[in-house]
């Protein structure tokens, strides 16, 4: 009797104090912000390849690191699948140590979800999005409801223009320039398509389909998140001390690098 009692009385408080709960809950957590014409706001500094909410130092520990051991990455189908000529070239730099890579060298490039050591900031308004990189202090201009230029000069990060489908902004790139050494090849051919999916206040989901018809010997796609960092602000990024390219030199000189 006394057991069914007690129970009783956890239903009921349960029951009585379930309303408030939630609103605290959602007190808590903002919902999605919204700019004027309803779209999700996506304004503010995230961090790449993570799903832990919080500041920074929160998420990363106080240096910018993800926690290990966590299981499976967030950013996952990032494994290109080469036609044999491009997978040589890879394997290549593999054993040179990716000595040739153009990022080792400060040259630009698309992350696609990933970087989760350096911020991004993104600039919102209706018909330009700005993304700030903090590594290489790269910076993207996304044009919105626009084409492709015909006369179109090739890139590093190639030409971005967007649009809305719902909630989801989805981005078309293309006019890359060819990258031939290093860890990642690609041609003239690639072809990128970014969703970025605000899905609450704190996470925004990430996919990335990839095509290049000259490299790859089918489509792939990449899948991430880019989680909400408040009171951060991206920090100065310096390049022209980077060492890695003359060292790696030296080694292989030296005859260090397997080959």
């Amino acid at each position: 009797m006394r057991n069914n009692f007690l129970a009783c009385v956890v239903a009921a408080l349960a029951v009585f104090l379930a309303p408030a709960y939630q609103a605290q809950n959602k007190k808590a957590t903002p919902p999605v912000p919204r700019t004027a014409d309803g779209k999700p706001d996506l304004t503010g500094v995230w961090q790449p390849g993570s799903d832990r909410p919080g500041t920074w130092e929160e998420a990363n520990q106080g240096v910018g690191v993800p926690e290990p051991g966590r299981g499976e990455p967030v950013r996952r189908g990032a494994n290109p699948p080469y036609q044999p000529w491009a997978a040589k070239l890879v394997l290549e730099a593999f054993n040179r140590r990716n000595a040739d890579d153009p990022v080792a060298r400060c040259i630009p490039e698309l992350d696609l979800g990933a970087g989760s050591l350096y911020p991004n900031q993104f600039v919102q308004t209706p018909r330009l999005i700005v993304i700030l990189v903090e590594s290489r202090h790269v910076f993207r201009l996304i044009y919105m409801n626009e084409k492709h230029p015909e006369d179109l000069d090739p890139s590093w990060l190639g030409d971005s223009v967007g649009h809305w489908e719902g909630d989801t902004l989805v981005v078309d790139v293309t006019g890359f320039k060819e990258r031939m050494v290093g860890s990642k090849i690609s041609t003239d051919a690639l072809h990128i398509v970014e969703r970025f999916t605000r899905v609450d206040y704190n996470t925004i989901n990430y996919e990335a389909r990839v095509e290049d018809p000259k490299a790859l010997t089918k489509p792939y796609t990449i899948t991430s998140k880019y989680m909400l960092r408040p009171g951060t602000r991206l920090q100065e990024y310096v390049c022209e001390n980077n060492q890695d390219p003359e060292h790696f030199e030296q080694l292989d000189k030296k005859g260090l690098i397997n080959r």
